[in-house]
């Protein structure tokens, strides 16, 4: 008898996206004071990245292998991930213990106080992870919870969710601010799955009109 293995992996792909008018406890980090830039930026880190304001094509996977005798027992599993990112790239403060928490950070600034007064942090996710056959688990089954370590009274800084088909919005960043904290990533495993390796790539966007 094989091993029945499910195994929901998909890759957090951090873009940047620039389009400003000049060109378990949930503690969390809001971190105001980051004032105005010359010319207007914005900044975002899932997972693995380079310092504050530094571009990275780092792209971080999280998965899970479920075992055979809990597939679709509705037993949530805790997903793992590859990135080492720990620290906050604003000041180094640890905030994330990997390879369970995948640290996100979003920062904005803008220029002129014409400007648009928060950026958008998003995430677009496709229907189903699938796999080599064309099996598909709904991207639904995978969700997240928020936390970060340290006290700090903002625990919605970016919320928990569960991915849905399409563009969800997380949070908006106010100018002069960076929201920060650790997700830890579940698969629900609610139902039988064929044996196989289940992928997707969902992909997180900040961005000012």
């Amino acid at each position: 008898m094989s091993r029945v293995q499910v195994l929901p992996r998909f890759r957090l792909l951090a873009l940047l996206a620039l389009a400003v008018a000049v060109a378990p406890a949930a503690d969390a980090w809001i971190l105001t004071g980051l004032g105005t830039n010359n010319p207007a930026r914005v900044f975002m880190m899932v997972g693995n990245g380079a310092g504050l304001w530094q571009n990275s094509a780092t792209v971080n996977t999280v998965s899970v292998t479920v075992p055979a005798a809990q597939v679709g027992s509705g037993v949530a599993q805790t997903m793992s991930s590859n990135s080492t990112q720990s620290q906050s790239p604003y000041d180094n403060f640890a905030v994330c213990t990997p390879p369970t928490q995948v640290y996100v950070g979003a920062a904005y600034q803008r220029r002129f106080n014409s400007q648009p007064a928060n950026a958008s942090l998003q995430v677009t996710a496709p229907a189903n992870l699938v796999n080599a056959n064309g099996d598909t688990i709904p991207i639904s089954e995978i969700s997240w919870t928020v936390s970060a370590l340290g006290g700090d009274p903002n625990p919605t800084a970016i919320p928990a969710g569960t991915f849905a088909a399409g563009t969800q919005l997380l949070t908006t960043v106010a100018q002069g601010t960076m929201r920060e904290n650790c997700h830890t990533f579940r698969f629900a495993n609610t139902a039988l799955r064929p044996e196989g390796t289940y992928t997707a790539q969902v992909t997180y966007t900040l961005s000012a009109p």
